[in-house]
């Protein structure tokens, strides 16, 4: 009976936990297909090229804007809450910072959470940049991310010095999520002022992407070092204190820190209109501070 009774509760937990994996892969699945719309609100730049290609076993794409001039490579990371976002969602935004910034961007197609949560999508940007450090040994190579690809590319920076590689000469972080615990006070003050996240569902992703694993949220990470970083923020989001405290951490450590903040813009701003006079505004930025990357 006893044997019975063990048998038929494997059987209902492994059943129950199929159909809650199926719920959360459903939901995750719709967030997924409507996010890749995002990429359509507006044209891809005519003047940069757009090219396929895997590196590291890793699917990439580069862009490279027709008038390059730099000596930069920019790696780009998406967000998308650790488990959604592509070329698709985000071609058209990177094809306009490859032309403003004159630069040749990398934008990386890491994996994604449930189905590969911590440390998958930071082992794989590192072996990419391992292979971009062999085959552009010349190149300033700069990370750049937004939203949970701006939390990617503080990991990626930790992973990196761990791996006691050369850092990269600089990053950009736009919107970041940094903070995965999504315990600072702009998610209360500014929750009214933000028209697309919420607490609740952050922290469901969050969930999604940490697992049971340690040093997977960047807000707990300890530095020696980082590189130069330009942080941008709109004033109406509520991971505008993940930004700011980042900045004022960072700063501690890399004097080459700048911070600023969009007034009166939501999250990753450029993404939904990149022709605003706030979007030109950071574009111009962007490009003012990777020309001055040494």
């Amino acid at each position: 009976m006893r044997t019975t009774i063990k048998i038929l509760l494997t059987l209902f937990i492994s059943t129950t936990m199929k159909a809650q994996t199926t719920d959360i892969l459903d939901k995750v699945n719709n967030d997924r297909t409507f996010f890749e719309t995002l990429g359509n609100i507006y044209p891809v730049s005519q003047n940069v090229k757009i090219s396929g290609t895997q590196i590291a076993e890793v699917k990439c794409y580069w862009f490279t804007p027709k008038n390059e001039v730099s000596d930069n490579i920019i790696v780009y990371l998406h967000g998308g809450c650790f488990a959604f976002g592509s070329i698709n969602s985000h071609k058209a935004m990177v094809s306009h910072i490859a032309e403003n910034t004159r630069s040749k961007i990398l934008l990386i197609e890491y994996s994604f959470a449930p189905e590969n949560p911590f440390p998958v999508a930071i082992n794989e940007i590192v072996k990419v940049y391992k292979e971009l450090l062999k085959t552009y040994p010349n190149r300033k190579i700069i990370f750049m991310g937004d939203s949970a690809g701006g939390g990617l590319v503080v990991s990626g920076i930790y992973s990196i010095a761990e791996n006691k590689l050369k850092l990269p000469s600089a990053t950009i972080l736009i919107s970041s999520w940094l903070n995965l615990k999504c315990n600072t006070n702009s998610y209360k003050t500014r929750q009214s002022l933000d028209p697309f996240l919420t607490k609740p569902y952050l922290l469901e992703y969050a969930e999604y992407y940490v697992g049971n694993s340690e040093n997977a949220d960047p807000n707990e990470l300890v530095f020696d070092s980082f590189p130069p970083t330009f942080l941008l923020t709109g004033t109406n989001e509520i991971l505008y204190d993940d930004t700011k405290n980042f900045y004022d951490y960072i700063k501690t450590i890399q004097p080459n820190t700048a911070f600023k903040e969009y007034e009166n813009q939501t999250h990753v701003w450029l993404l939904t209109d990149i022709n605003s006079e706030k979007s030109k505004e950071a574009l111009k930025d962007i490009a003012d501070f990777v020309n001055g990357v040494r």
